[in-house]
């Protein structure tokens, strides 16, 4: 698998990477998160394998699958909304056109099973590990400084205020989203222990957040 991963991360480029309208520069945004995830993935891997009970399968297949959670994010910062059955499909239907003269067809099938539980995590829990393994990988996305870095990016194109930032991570507070998100988001508890963390330490940066916004650092 090692040698046709360059291949595969090349022709997923293809469609993660595109022109910025009336720009040269290139959006590599969704590349960039793609493959954050993948090292996500690998490291995650990496220490459960040494605590789980049970083999987590095809590790490589799941690496695949990450490159193509983020269909989708490069036409625009503020993608119109599709429902998880649609964004399977489009992701699918991708990986499947890309992949096919790059993987067996056993491995193939694999790749797309994943990708498809993944989407759907939210509604029912994967069978496979591989593809809980994914679905926590692409969850720590969300939190910490890497889930500023996500938030932000909508919020500019949508010509949002920091204090519409600052309230928004107050009201998810007050309601227990992050709570809930921890409780029913994750699969392995490594992946729910290294977002406890990030979240914990994130209250600290939207308190400096919030002071420097009103300047209370000048004084």
């Amino acid at each position: 698998m090692s040698e046709a991963w360059a291949g595969i991360v090349a022709a997923a480029t293809k469609v993660l990477v595109t022109k910025v309208p009336g720009s040269l520069d290139l959006n590599r945004y969704a590349l960039d998160r793609a493959l954050r995830i993948v090292e996500a993935l690998d490291k995650l891997a990496m220490v459960i394998s040494r605590q789980h009970p049970d083999p987590l399968g095809r590790v490589d297949l799941a690496r695949i699958a990450a490159l193509y959670t983020c269909i989708g994010l490069t036409t625009s910062p503020t993608p119109k909304p599709r429902s998880p059955a649609e964004a399977a499909e489009d992701a699918g239907e991708i990986a499947a056109d890309q992949l096919q003269p790059l993987l067996p067809p056993a491995d193939l099938d694999l790749v797309l099973t994943i990708l498809s539980q993944y989407r759907h995590a939210g509604r029912k829990k994967p069978d496979l590990l591989e593809a809980q393994l994914l679905s926590d990988a692409v969850a720590l996305e969300d939190l910490g400084l890497i889930g500023l870095w996500n938030q932000t990016r909508p919020f500019h194109a949508a010509g949002k205020t920091l204090q519409q930032l600052l309230k928004l991570w107050k009201t998810q507070h007050e309601y227990g989203y992050w709570e809930t998100r921890l409780r029913d988001g994750f699969h392995f508890p490594l992946a729910r222990q290294v977002a406890a963390a990030r979240l914990e330490r994130m209250q600290q940066i939207y308190d400096q957040l919030a002071a420097q916004a009103r300047a209370d650092d000048i004084l």
